[in-house]
């Protein structure tokens, strides 16, 4: 999925932005990783394919849906 360190870095800088403008959620709980659904990643909103690994994260109220790479970033 993100495999270019250039992206990766650009996907950071996004990150950051979305987490200090409130626009992407910042949780803790208990997280899960499995095959992709197909289901958007939070973090990329691309779609999570079924040979990809995705990390569900179920926190208060939520559940976020990332790719794995996503979620490591």
């Amino acid at each position: 999925m993100v495999d270019d360190a250039a992206v990766r870095d650009d996907l950071r800088r996004q990150i950051r932005a979305r987490l200090a403008e409130k626009r992407l959620p910042s949780l803790d709980g208990v997280s899960k990783s499995h095959r992709g659904t197909g289901r958007p990643c939070i973090v990329c909103r691309r779609a999570i394919g079924p040979t990809e690994v995705e990390r569900e994260l179920d926190g208060v109220g939520a559940v976020l849906i990332a790719h794995e790479v996503c979620y490591v970033l």
